[in-house]
């Protein structure tokens, strides 16, 4: 090894270059930040190759004097913390003093800046870590930044960009974070005279989003906060119909400062258990909290896209419990009318349209209105565990309000009458979703499940491995209703079995539970997550399957017992129960209209 030295500043530069400057959008969203503590109203950004070839950031913010333009590129100069202190309390965007000097170490990059009260402006300009002297020049009030040949003389590091379309995707999907974080700032991002995002400023949160994603999500989107707690939370989330492939519209943002955080991730994941269609469907989520700076570390990460809090399992209480509750509310169908003012923006939407995490991913489900008519219950009626497997059978009816059985179809779909319209009913989906909600109810109130005794005890076999996270599991399957001990080296003998089970398969049951465990491991799944994925699973399980074969007194009592639930619209897994057809689509089906 060498002697030890220091080394030479623009090689500091560099190497934070590397950890704050990825590719072009981290310079843009790098000076944006910047526009954003000037206090800036509104903020273009020009682009050229994808931002390889030219990033330009105009605002008319609060501008720079002359002399601190002679510090502006030198590594830690900032305006925004003086003291250790002042990093337990951060209020600004950026903070590092890391940006400029690293952007100006891997590029040509210049800086205009004007005071609101001088008539002169004044620039100053770093070529790869050179700093000329700063200069008189001409420009309106406010500051222009501009970066050119990111990484031309660093080919190590630019031959790791993308093509120029994909980069310019990355930055067109930070602007729209940018917009959505700060409604009442104007923002425009153009790229060789196309305008790909043009957002004035608004006031309402709802045209922003339309601003930025479009009407049709804009439409969808449910409103929910949480004002008098800590963090307070106003978030818009698509209800169960609206869903992407992925995850790039699931958007934190604490304080305007967008977010990547496990914590906030798992409760918006709690928050949609058992809504959302099979498939890995993803919710469409925006997130606004706000919290004291003092109560959270936004220190932790180079790019400050990662945060530390201090009462992590608070903040997982708020959003949880807000997004469930506004979900809970919801009603399918639910849709609001924009004014005409969000359909001014043709340009941001069709830039919307075009954004790399919006390709591919259609038009929402509609869902179909699910509600029964009240009806009175079965006196002495079916057992609400096994609603449509009662052995002996009550007197038969023929109706249910208005919901008149007709039987079933496929062995799979039950048939009814509704006034003018023609029900179709997917019975397990129904069946599913009311013993998952009968389960979880039962769990509240008792804190466990009923356990069915084995008269002769089931030995299942397990790998070894398997067999250890078993058994030290052993609370949660008795709060699951199963009794199950260690039998010999590389077995579980089962003394009991969740009495909700119709067709009892322990060995088949209890694999499943073992790998919702080594998930839940991997994951960091709590307890709570963990009994209400295995509820999931259970309630599947005792289902009526398709083929089960009904009689209409069956289908009676489990349309009884759906009435009062919040989601009969909708099994565990997000998948619809139900179909409707209008005596209008049919006789335009058969055209028997004129």
């Amino acid at each position: 090894m060498g002697r030890i030295h220091v080394l030479d500043p623009h090689v500091v530069n560099q190497i934070a270059a590397g950890e704050v400057v990825e590719r072009p959008a981290s310079v843009v969203k790098e000076l944006v930040e910047n526009a954003l503590d000037a206090g800036a109203t509104r903020i273009g950004v020009e682009v050229a190759g994808g931002g390889r070839d030219l990033i330009e950031v105009r605002d008319d913010g609060h501008g720079i004097a002359a002399e601190d333009l002679e510090r502006i590129f030198l590594a830690h100069a900032t305006s925004k913390i003086q003291a250790v202190e002042d990093l337990r309390h951060v209020a600004t965007m950026g903070f590092r003093g890391e940006a400029l000097a690293s952007i100006g170490s891997v590029s040509r990059a210049s800086i205009v800046s004007r005071l609101p009260d001088r008539d002169d402006a004044w620039r100053v300009e770093d070529v790869e870590g050179r700093i000329s002297p700063v200069t008189p020049a001409a420009g309106s009030p406010g500051t222009i930044v501009r970066v050119e040949q990111l990484f031309a003389h660093v080919p190590a590091r630019r031959k790791f960009l993308r093509t120029p379309q994909t980069e310019l995707g990355h930055i067109r999907a930070l602007m729209g974070r940018f917009a959505l974080a700060f409604p009442h700032i104007g923002f425009r991002l153009v790229q060789a005279g196309h305008v790909l995002l043009d957002a004035p400023p608004q006031t309402d949160r709802r045209l922003r989003i339309a601003q930025v994603h479009g009407d049709e999500v804009a439409r969808g989107v449910l409103k929910a906060q949480a004002l008098d707690d800590e963090p307070t939370l106003e978030a818009w989330i698509g209800p169960p119909s609206l869903t992407r492939r992925d995850s790039t519209l699931e958007q934190v943002f604490l304080d305007g400062r967008h977010i990547r955080d496990r914590t906030v991730a798992h409760a918006v994941r709690e928050a949609y258990r058992d809504l959302l269609p099979p498939g890995g469907r993803r919710p469409v989520a925006f997130l606004f909290l706000s919290l004291d700076p003092g109560r959270v570390d936004v220190n932790v990460h180079p790019g400050k896209t990662e945060v530390r809090w201090h009462d992590p399992s608070a903040v997982h209480r708020v959003v949880r419990r807000t997004l469930r509750a506004a979900l809970e509310g919801a009603r399918p169908g639910h849709g609001v009318e924009l004014p005409e003012a969000a359909h001014d923006h043709g340009a941001s939407r069709v830039a919307a349209v075009e954004h790399a995490f919006l390709r591919g991913a259609g038009r929402p489900a509609e869902a179909p209105a699910f509600s029964f008519p009240a009806a009175a219950r079965h006196e002495g009626g079916p057992d609400p565990w096994q609603p449509v497997q009662a052995p002996e059978r009550p007197a038969s009816r023929t109706t249910l309000g208005g919901l008149r059985p007709i039987g079933q179809a496929l062995g799979t779909y039950l048939l009814l009458e509704d006034g003018d319209e023609l029900v179709l009913v997917d019975q397990h989906a129904l069946h599913e979703r009311v013993l998952f909600d009968r389960i979880n109810a039962r769990l509240s109130e008792q804190g466990k499940l009923e356990v069915q005794r084995m008269l002769v005890p089931s030995v299942v076999h397990l790998e070894p491995a398997a067999l250890a996270r078993l058994l030290e599991a052993t609370d949660v399957l008795k709060t699951l209703g199963w009794l199950v001990e260690a039998f010999g080296t590389d077995a579980v003998a089962v003394h009991g079995i969740p009495a909700v089970l119709r067709r009892p398969d322990p060995e088949a049951a209890l694999e499943e539970i073992v790998e919702l465990l080594e998930r839940g491991s991997r994951e960091g799944l709590d307890r709570t997550a963990l009994v209400s994925e295995a509820v999931d699973r259970m309630a599947c399980r005792a289902a009526v399957m398709a083929g089960d074969s009904l009689h209409n007194d069956e289908i009676v009592a489990l349309l009884e017992q759906a009435e009062s639930l919040n989601h009969s619209h909708s099994c565990p897994h997000g998948r619809p129960t139900r179909l409707t057809l209008t005596k209008a689509q049919l006789e335009r089906w058969f055209h028997r209209t004129v």
